[in-house]
């Protein structure tokens, strides 16, 4: 019940560094994030699970604010349109906005290899719904560098390509039905999937799975996101059998996915 789980959480979180060396509470807690991270502990659990190097990370982020971007200007175009509909961020220039900013400035700085990629602003906001700026920065940074998200970030994106492959392949051994009508619709994996792992299903679903998704995602990694894509398309199956590729492209799955709003 919601009760023991709460206590339960406190005992993991108030002695975490134990914790995370014995299996079995490791296995409770992974039941735990499983079942949904309350949002009292989220931000707390989301650190933890990243390993976020605070003190280092939090030094580098207070001396980025000093210093320009040379994505500043694409940056400032595209915070607009992440969250409008959130009441942190549709405020123009209000604390969400520049929040967001200062967060993805502060890593294109931090990583000018990958510098700035859009999808990117979509996971630093939901990171700034459960925490201050600096922390969501560390986290973050482990997120691009322990999940492989710098990977997928990439400019040769050769990455998102393997992700993208896998997923197919996945689909024409699970799902071989729908894997012949998208073949027969010339529908490709990259057109509806492209966007599942550049954003971890952030502009595709409701903000309270959302943040389910992220729970796990941070636990046991990009392997949930193959899952959920596959739950996803074998949910919709039937309707998505009865669609040519102008339909599958102009819904984008999104009239599908609002069943989900609930």
């Amino acid at each position: 019940n919601p009760e023991s789980e709460w206590i339960l959480w406190n005992k993991i979180l108030n002695d975490w560094s134990n914790c995370i060396k014995k299996k079995t509470i490791m296995d409770t807690c992974n039941d735990l994030i499983r079942n949904g991270v309350p949002f009292h502990f989220r931000p707390l659990v989301w650190q933890y699970l990243v390993k976020a190097d605070i003190s280092d990370v939090k030094e580098k982020y207070l001396n980025f604010m000093k210093i320009p971007s040379p994505c500043e200007k694409v940056i400032r175009r595209d915070i607009s349109r992440t969250y409008p509909e959130h009441d942190f961020f549709r405020e123009k220039d209000g604390l969400g906005q520049e929040s967001l900013f200062n967060v993805i400035k502060a890593y294109s700085l931090y990583d000018r290899e990958v510098g700035y990629c859009q999808g990117s602003a979509f996971i630093v906001g939901l990171l700034l719904m459960h925490m201050p700026e600096e922390d969501a920065f560390c986290v973050f940074v482990s997120i691009m560098h322990d999940y492989k998200m710098r990977e997928i970030y990439k400019p040769n994106m050769f990455y998102l390509g393997l992700c993208m492959y896998q997923l197919e392949c996945m689909v024409e051994e699970l799902l071989p039905e729908l894997h012949r009508h998208f073949q027969s619709e010339g529908f490709h994996t990259s057109m509806y999937s492209s966007t599942w792992f550049l954003t971890l299903f952030t502009t595709q679903l409701p903000l309270a799975l959302v943040c389910r998704i992220m729970d796990i995602f941070l636990s046991e990694g990009m392997e949930i996101i193959f899952r959920i894509g596959i739950a996803l398309l074998n949910t919709h199956q039937d309707e998505l059998m009865t669609l040519a590729m102008e339909d599958m492209l102009k819904c984008n799955f999104l009239n599908m996915f609002r069943i989900y709003e609930v």
